[in-house]
């Protein structure tokens, strides 16, 4: 009897450790293969109280600090040589940009003149209370001009400019449900909006992905959609800087959507146990993903542990990038 259990305890050792050596080995070869000239780039505030933007190499691991501001909600833009966020801090609160090729940080417009455009559009003004909870979400380059949400129920886009050193906004989107995140095509200016609107089904944590023409009220459904739980999510849909494929998730499966031939493909299955997937970001070329997934907080906190995994989205192929520690909270990510 012994015996037998010695040499099940010695297969499984042996089962566990060719399994170990071939992960090692699927990372190694996804790293070596992998464009690294774009870096991954995150806000977070770390246990340490270490906190900023920082970005992140994805083959040694390493991330670096390139601004002591927080950058909430951030984006690259098209051409990835700046990102976009909110700062929401005592020494400023608005919109500002950094410039990743010499983190140059360039505030765009502060929270006083943003309220004073959305009160000529009858929006309410938004007041400054602590840092952390901005009231403004998910800012990002158009048309020589710069869309957000506005307000806490992110339900109304808008668009603001600058001219003859006067800013200027308008309305581009209103809608009558939330809305969580949203790419707008600057050639056709198409409008895709992730919503809790139910156009396929009515069942509970459903909702739905929406094409429309920016300033028409026609809009049509493309994709049925499983909404996220997690309470600091910005959305789960991302898309391609061409803005022709969609990627989300539909438990326990990620999917990505091409727009041209309307037709899904499937890339890679994250079972989640008390976990939410928190972000889907395509690497710039479009071969490969990151996504993250949050450990749910004890006792509702909103502290989401989270862990960086990368997948091939030609071969499925995943490896998981790092675990982070329990009390690190990350505000954006991008790239």
């Amino acid at each position: 009897m012994k015996k037998n259990i010695i040499k099940v305890f010695i297969f499984l050792i042996i089962i566990g450790s060719i399994y170990c050596l071939y992960n090692k080995y699927n990372k190694y070869r996804m790293l070596k293969e992998i464009d690294d000239s774009t870096p991954i780039v995150f806000a977070a505030e770390f246990e340490d109280g270490n906190k900023g933007t920082f970005k992140y190499n994805i083959k040694t691991g390493e991330y670096e600090k390139i601004s002591d501001y927080i950058f909430q909600e951030l984006s690259y833009s098209d051409d990835y040589e700046k990102i976009i966020g909110v700062i929401w801090e005592d020494r400023f609160q608005g919109i500002a940009e950094l410039d990743m090729r010499d983190n140059t940080f360039k505030p765009i417009i502060e929270l006083e003149n943003l309220n004073r455009c959305a009160s000529e559009l009858g929006l309410d003004e938004i007041s400054y209370s602590l840092p952390g909870v901005t009231y403004i979400h998910i800012p990002r380059y158009y048309k020589g001009g710069y869309t957000f949400f506005w307000n806490d129920i992110e339900r109304d886009i808008c668009y603001i400019e600058k001219e003859n050193n006067i800013w200027n906004m308008k309305i581009v989107n209103k809608s009558d449900f939330r809305c969580y995140a949203y790419f707008i095509n600057e050639e056709s200016d198409i409008l895709f909006l992730e919503t809790s609107k139910k156009l396929f089904h009515q069942k509970t944590g459903r909702g739905t992905i929406i094409e429309k023409k920016v300033g028409s009220s026609e809009e049509k459904g493309i994709l049925d959609i499983d909404l996220t739980d997690a309470i600091d999510s910005d959305g789960l849909m991302d898309m391609l800087v061409d803005i022709s494929k969609i990627a989300y998730y539909e438990e326990p499966e990620i999917y990505i959507y091409d727009l041209h031939t309307r037709k899904k493909k499937h890339v890679a299955n994250q079972c989640l146990f008390n976990q939410n997937i928190m972000e889907l970001k395509f690497s710039p070329d479009g071969k490969y993903m990151l996504y993250t997934v949050g450990d749910n907080p004890f006792f509702g906190g909103s502290f989401y542990r989270r862990t960086f995994y990368l997948v091939d989205i030609e071969s499925g192929n995943k490896t998981k990038l790092v675990k982070w520690k329990t009390t690190d909270m990350f505000y954006g990510i991008d790239w």
